[in-house]
């Protein structure tokens, strides 16, 4: 008898890579039931790790943590599941309050500003009291984004057009060019108007 494995990986028989010889029946249920053990052991481990963090985490900073980055509601329940049956009977309250502290943070119209300026999604998480506010300030700094983008192109088109006309010999091209610039450097200073009125606002 005779039997070379040519790969020892976790896997039925049927997928393994045999090569045999009049290799008896008994010996292959031995080979598939010893790989199927092999392969199952890992997953209490998982549930274990899983249980131990739900009971020691702070809830009251992950709450806390959650709320001034402005995570969706949705987040509560993904706790919820992952942590209702090992997790201390007050829990969510705890989570709660933490939630709230931090929505704090997140809800100023500073941050709402900033968060809009950087292009930043909003969740429509923020108590109806200060969620004006905070939306004023958000849309507000979409504004400027969207005027520092177009000063991004114009600068760019700024730059070819002035590659342009250093390589134009014609006159003509040269006077065209030369106003092209100008119409692009009145649109810029424009934006820069309007993102100052923004800013100072």
């Amino acid at each position: 008898m005779r039997c070379v494995i040519r790969y020892k990986y976790c896997m039925s028989v049927g997928l393994a890579e045999l090569s045999f010889k009049n290799v008896r029946l008994p010996l292959l249920a031995l080979v598939f039931v010893g790989g199927l053990s092999g392969c199952t052991s890992a997953t209490p481990k998982v549930e274990t790790e899983k249980t131990a963090s739900c009971e020691t985490v702070d809830w009251y900073e992950l709450g806390r943590r959650d709320g001034s980055q402005g995570t969706p509601t949705n987040k509560l329940s993904n706790r919820q599941k992952e942590c209702a049956k090992a997790a201390s009977p007050d829990w969510e309250t705890i989570y709660t309050n933490g939630r709230n502290a931090g929505l704090v943070e997140f809800c100023d119209p500073k941050n709402g500003y900033e968060l809009g300026r950087m292009g930043v999604a909003y969740y429509y998480v923020c108590p109806s009291t200060v969620e004006p506010a905070f939306l004023t300030g958000y849309r507000q700094g979409q504004q400027a984004r969207e005027l520092e983008l177009q000063n991004q192109k114009i600068d760019e088109q700024i730059d070819q057009l002035v590659q342009k006309l250093t390589a134009a010999e014609n006159p003509n091209e040269k006077q065209e060019i030369t106003q092209q610039l100008e119409e692009l450097k009145k649109s810029r200073a424009k934006n820069d108007q309007e993102l100052t009125k923004i800013i100072t606002k």
